[in-house]
C-alpha cells in the first residue's frame, strides 16, 4: 500500500499584507512545491505559474482584507508556539508578548496560507 506523501508550506509576507504577497520569497516557494510534485507529492490545485499562483491567492473571494479569517492556514497556541520557537522570549522586546497584535486572533498566532 502506498501512502501519500503530504507537506504544508507557508509563505511569509512581511509587513504582513495582502500587498506583498509575490516576493522572491514567494517564487522560491512556486519553484519547490513544483520540485516536490515532481518527487510524488499531492500538490493538486498548483498552477502553471508563479503569476498565477499569487493571482489565486489574493483575490480568493473568501479572503476579506482586515480580517482575522484572511485565509487563514492554520491556528498556532501560544504554547505550541513557545515549544518550537526556543529563542521566543528573546523576540519579546521588538515583537511583544505572543501571540501579539499582527497576524492574531487575540488568542493564536494566525498563519495566513490556501490549502
Amino acid at each position: 500500500m502506498q501512502t501519500e506523501k503530504k507537506l504544508a508550506i507557508t509563505v511569509f509576507s512581511f509587513p504582513p499584507d495582502k500587498g506583498n504577497v509575490g516576493t522572491a520569497a514567494y517564487l522560491t516557494v512556486f519553484s519547490v512545491l513544483k520540485e516536490l510534485k515532481r518527487d510524488g507529492y499531492n500538490v493538486e490545485g498548483l498552477l502553471e505559474t508563479s503569476e498565477a499562483l499569487i493571482e489565486d491567492i489574493i483575490h480568493d473571494i473568501e479572503a476579506q482584507f482586515s480580517s482575522p479569517n484572511l485565509n487563514i492556514a492554520y491556528k498556532m497556541g501560544v504554547r505550541e508556539y513557545q515549544s518550537l520557537t526556543p529563542y521566543a522570549t528573546a523576540l519579546e522586546e521588538n515583537w511583544g508578548k505572543p501571540p501579539g497584535n499582527v497576524n492574531s486572533d487575540g488568542e493564536n498566532l494566525l498563519v495566513y496560507g490556501k490549502h
